[in-house]
């Protein structure tokens, strides 16, 4: 039986033979936290979870000014991590 390949496949796939790709991925990713951190978006950090893995329990549990912090720093790093694998690739 032939079946297409599932999207994470064939992203992976992707990365695979084009690794600039990837850094290009995580410097967006990476902005798009700054910028939720910043621009201190409600539906970013609004939810019922006290789980602090999520974003939103970070909020709930320590408060929304270390969960933006720490969103922030994550995506700071993101940013620097994909301008690594750019420099590196």
């Amino acid at each position: 039986m032939n079946r297409e390949p599932d999207i994470f496949e064939r992203i992976g796939k992707l990365f695979a033979e084009q690794p600039k790709y990837f850094g290009v991925f995580v410097i967006v990713a990476g902005a798009f936290m700054v910028a939720a951190a910043l621009g201190n978006w409600d539906w970013v950090f609004r939810g019922y979870s006290y789980n602090t893995e999520k974003i939103e329990g970070t909020a709930n549990r320590w408060g929304r000014g270390f969960a933006r912090l720490k969103l922030g720093g994550g995506g700071f790093l993101c940013v620097i991590v994909g301008i690594g694998c750019l420099a590196v690739l």
